[in-house]
C-alpha cells in the first residue's frame, strides 16, 4: 500500500494528462471509441482518486486537513447520489427531474473541481514529506 501511496501524484498526473489527450483527440478525429475511452477514463480517474484519498483520510499517517476532509465529504455526496442514481435506474424508480437534473449538475460542476483538489493534496503530500521522493 505504501508503494501505491508514494506514487500517488504521478498516478493521477498520468492519468489526467492521458484523460485530457483522449478528449482532444477525440475532438479532433471524432472516433466513436474515443467518447467510450473518455467515460472509461472519466470513471477509472474518479475511483483511484477517491480510493486513494480514502486511503490516506483513514491513515493516521497523513493529517486531517479541511481540505481533505472537505474533498472526503463532497466526493462521498458523488459516490453516495451516483449509486443511488443506479439503483433507481436499475428497478426502474422515477425520479422528480427537477431533483434529478440538480445532482447531475452537481457532478458536472463538482467532478473536474474533485479531480483539480485530489491532485493538489497529493501534491501537498508529497512537498510536506509524506511521500517519498520518485525513485
Amino acid at each position: 500500500m505504501k508503494t501505491l501511496l508514494t506514487y500517488d501524484l504521478r498516478i493521477q498526473q498520468t492519468l489526467l494528462i492521458l484523460f485530457l489527450a483522449t478528449i482532444i483527440a477525440t475532438a479532433v478525429m471524432h472516433k466513436e471509441f474515443l467518447y467510450i475511452s473518455i467515460f472509461v477514463e472519466f470513471f477509472l480517474i474518479a475511483f483511484i482518486q477517491y480510493s486513494l484519498n480514502m486511503i490516506k483520510f483513514l491513515s493516521k499517517e497523513y493529517s486531517k486537513k479541511d481540505s481533505r476532509k472537505l474533498y472526503i465529504l463532497v466526493s462521498t455526496y458523488v459516490v453516495v447520489t451516483f449509486l443511488i442514481f443506479i439503483i433507481c435506474w436499475y428497478i426502474e424508480i422515477d425520479f422528480h427531474y427537477g431533483f434529478l437534473e440538480w445532482i447531475l449538475v452537481s457532478w458536472i460542476v463538482l467532478s473536474p473541481v474533485l479531480m483539480i483538489q485530489s491532485l493538489v493534496i497529493s501534491f501537498y503530500d508529497k512537498e510536506n514529506g509524506k511521500i517519498a521522493d520518485y525513485a
